[in-house]
């Protein structure tokens, strides 16, 4: 399995509508569509950003999920019927 790093600011990011202007994070890309967002802050609260950007990937066909979600995130990932599972890395 490869992955690469995502952070909000290069071009990769911006490919994936994580922009720097409405976020500040960081997600692992993994094979064509699997995206494991790690960390994100919307950088206008209340906005509405993380909801639509969880949408656009899911619609766009994307395979989401979330690490360690916050309470805030808790909330929307219901919103989508997201299910908590568990997953082991081993190097």
């Amino acid at each position: 399995m490869t992955s690469k790093r995502i952070e909000t600011g290069p071009p990769e990011g911006d490919a994936l509508e994580f922009t720097e202007h409405l976020f500040s994070g960081w997600l692992e890309l993994r094979e064509e569509n699997r995206l494991c967002l790690h960390y994100v802050i919307s950088r206008e609260k209340n906005e509405g950003n993380n909801q639509n950007l969880i949408r656009l990937w899911l619609n766009e066909g994307c395979d989401v999920s979330v690490v360690m979600p916050r309470p805030i995130m808790q909330h929307i990932l219901k919103k989508f019927r997201f299910v908590p599972s568990s997953e082991c890395f081993l190097d």
